[in-house]
């Protein structure tokens, strides 16, 4: 039983011969029923109506069903809470991606197919919510990164929320737990859109879980799921092993010792780790030395398929091409897909045991995780407006700070802007000076506006967000003035790795999160930041100042200053620019001309309402995924499209297609007359070596053409879903 001295407890039972005695000691233990009781009291609910939620993990492909929540101790749960006076249950997940691809995804049939049976065999009956439907305004806060985001209501507006995880390895973030079974609770279906690149894993599970709390965790160990497939296929361990715990942080640490891996090799349990941290008072009530024989995924996986995913359209052809599938439970809707599946899963199921598709494996998904890294690199280079926006959240603790924490910046830069000033321009009228390694710059350029016309559009607090090659972040507005206009904020700025051609060699976006102070004139406006935090430690400074101010002739001049240091790539560090002083003072005048010219111009995009951020934002369009079978098909088809366009084009040229001759007259009897042939040559056919043999090349590139028409229609026919269901017609 808890102890309230002791703080929180997590608890850790093994019992090879009664999975459910082994649930009852864990959960009794971890002190379930004081969790509970202290709810009722909280919310002023008796125990029949105090609403309860259970999410377990319900994502199975196959059975025997090794990387779900076993339903029988999701049901035994049931029978306890309802021995205990809690009858007001609600068990429940939300649609997944894998519905594009495989049919049987509704979570009500997937329950089905794992074995709940909507009445445990105690006749306690339970309610089942799809929590993709019933959707309510969750009401995150405008400072959330989920703000404006929905909830299954049943979720939302539960007492008592518990996650019943299972232990498995994930072949991305090494394991599985409470935590990330909480991706499940989400409502949009496009799950890696959605949740891993519009949005960050961590990210939504840490705004979850502070926004709608779990109460209790639970990890079924009875049988795990193990090896560098992580749940890609069936790999069972049986290590009778229950774990529980009031906190979803505590149960998250202990399974990843269990599992003898560092937590915070989970990037959402790291960020709750970080964000949240374990409870400042717990004990451990069993044994966490890792599970017996227990076989982790391999690192190099891990990182290998990190980097994989860093493509969106890769990451899901990958699930659906490797994912082992029961072929009964969950046809595929197309026939492509399901071919290709037959041959990779297998291939690389078994990672542990075949060291040739362990090497295989790495070869394959580092191949297509550099292939993410040049494709990025080269849009950042060439091709910003391709990139996605990045939306991230605020990740500093505001409650923590004052007013004079903001105000600090404009004492810290305000000595820095009288440095700089010491020193002449250069050719192109900037400053820039050496302090402690980074780059202490000043530029001031006079725009042509009117003043008071050019401040009543362009909002000094934005200064950051309008800079050249800002891709995403997020901002809060924490004080204001008389006048409504904020003078206190926090902000957190994403860029495009700078200078852009650091890209290719590894270099990273520029992530940092400031604190930010403004003050208005009637003469000036004027913002002052310092940098506090970078989550990507992509930078040691990026500090500055923005002026808006009123010239003699009723002008605008801006005014920016500023102080930098950035990480570069292990191949910019190798090159010891230090060491060339001529060479370093070129690049870095350069760079910084080209960006604050830019940045310039887009304070004047900004005044005439000019579109001017790189980059676009996820549409409607991102949300329709194909699968790659269709995509493959649909890319062929292109082609073929595109050869006929080419060989028509061809044949024209050397009139090897011709258009009819329209005939002189057609007669009574219908035979139509032409004109006999002209003497003189054709000058569209002049070209054409006597050699040729015409009709010869005519029935050549037609056959191509044919040959490439009938493959394209071919493996049209073939991912049609009709043909999957019914392979008869």
């Amino acid at each position: 039983m808890s102890d309230s001295t002791q703080g929180v407890v997590v608890a850790l039972v093994t019992d090879p011969q009664d999975k459910f005695a082994c649930f009852d000691a864990a959960v009794s233990q971890a002190g379930l029923l004081q969790a509970l009781n202290l709810r009722c009291e909280q919310t002023s609910a008796s125990a029949a109506k105090l609403a309860i939620f259970i999410k377990p993990d319900l994502n199975f492909y196959f059975k025997p069903a090794t990387c779900i929540t076993d339903p029988a101790l999701v049901e035994h749960l049931v029978d306890w809470l309802h021995a205990a006076g809690y009858t007001n249950v609600t068990i429940g997940t939300a649609q997944n991606s894998s519905a594009f691809w495989l049919e049987n995804r509704d979570p009500l049939i997937l329950a089905d197919l794992a074995g709940y049976r909507f009445e445990t065999t105690q006749q306690n009956a339970y309610d089942f919510s799809d929590l993709s439907e019933d959707l309510c305004d969750a009401e995150f806060p405008a400072t959330s990164i989920l703000s404006g985001s929905s909830l299954n209501a049943s979720w939302k507006n539960a007492d008592f929320r518990i996650s019943f995880a299972k232990a498995k390895t994930d072949d991305e973030f090494s394991f599985a737990g409470t935590a990330q079974n909480l991706i499940g609770v989400l409502p949009l279906q496009d799950t890696e859109l959605q949740y891993y690149h519009r949005l960050r894993p961590e990210d939504v599970c840490n705004e979850l879980l502070q926004h709608t709390p779990v109460h209790f965790a639970m990890v079924d160990a009875y049988l795990a799921n193990h090896g560098s497939a992580g749940s890609r296929c069936a790999m069972p361990l049986a290590v009778s092993t229950i774990i529980a715990s009031s906190s979803v942080t505590l149960a998250d640490w202990t399974l990843a010792n269990k599992f003898g891996v560092d937590p915070y090799a989970s990037l959402i349990v790291a960020k709750l780790l970080r964000e949240q941290g374990l409870p400042s008072q717990y004990s451990v009530s069993g044994d966490l030395s890792p599970f017996p024989a227990v076989k982790n995924v391999h690192p190099m996986v891990a990182d290998a398929v990190a980097k994989r995913n860093g493509s969106l359209e890769v990451q899901r052809t990958a699930i659906a091409w490797l994912q082992s599938v029961d072929r009964l439970l969950f046809p595929f809707k197309d026939a492509m897909t399901d071919r290709i599946n037959s041959t990779l899963a297998a291939q690389f199921g078994s990672l542990d045991a075949d060291p040739l598709s362990f090497a295989a494996f790495l070869s394959l998904n580092y191949t297509l995780g550099n292939a993410n890294q040049l494709n990025d690199a080269s849009k950042v280079m060439f091709a910003k407006d391709k990139l996605k926006w990045m939306e991230r959240p605020l990740n500093i603790s505001l409650q923590d700070l004052t007013a004079a924490d903001y105000e600090a910046s404009q004492e810290y830069m305000e000595p820095l802007e009288q440095l700089v000033l010491q020193f002449p321009p250069d050719a192109n009228g900037m400053r820039l000076h050496t302090i402690d390694h980074s780059i202490l710059f000043h530029v001031s350029r006079e725009i042509p506006i009117p003043f008071d016309d050019f401040v009543a559009k362009v909002d000094i607090t934005r200064s950051i967000r309008m800079m050249n090659d800002y891709i995403g972040g997020s901002c809060v507005p924490v004080l204001r003035d008389e006048a409504g206009r904020v003078t206190h904020q926090a902000e957190r700025n994403i860029y495009l790795p700078q200078p852009n051609y650091t890209a290719p060699s590894g270099g990273q976006p520029i992530d940092v999160s400031k604190l930010e102070f403004a003050r208005y004139t009637e003469n000036e406006q004027k913002i002052w930041w310092r940098t506090i935090k970078s989550e990507n430690n992509s930078a040691r400074f990026d500090d500055g100042i923005v002026i808006f101010k009123r010239t003699p002739a009723n002008e605008v001049e801006i005014t920016i200053v500023g102080r930098q240091e950035f990480s570069l790539p292990v191949f910019w560090q190798m090159m010891q620019l230090d060491l060339n002083p001529a060479l370093k003072n070129y690049l870095v005048a350069d760079a910084y001309k080209n960006f604050f010219t830019k940045t310039i111009a887009n304070f004047t995009a900004q005044f005439e309402q000019r579109e001017y951020r790189v980059g676009q934002p996820w549409t409607a369009a991102d949300t329709q995924p194909k699968t790659a079978s269709a995509k493959l098909s649909n890319s062929l088809s292109e082609l073929t499209d595109s050869a006929r366009v080419a060989v028509d084009r061809l044949t024209s040229k050397l009139s090897l297609r011709t258009t009819p001759t329209p005939p002189i007259y057609v007669d009574a009897d219908g035979f139509s007359h032409f004109a006999p042939p002209s003497n003189t040559p054709d000058p569209t056919t002049s070209a054409i070596p006597s050699w040729v043999d015409k009709a010869q090349l005519q029935s050549v590139t037609d056959g191509a053409v044919d040959f490439l028409k009938d493959l394209a229609r071919a493996i049209q026919r073939d991912v049609a879903p009709s043909r999957t269901q019914n392979p008869e017609s």
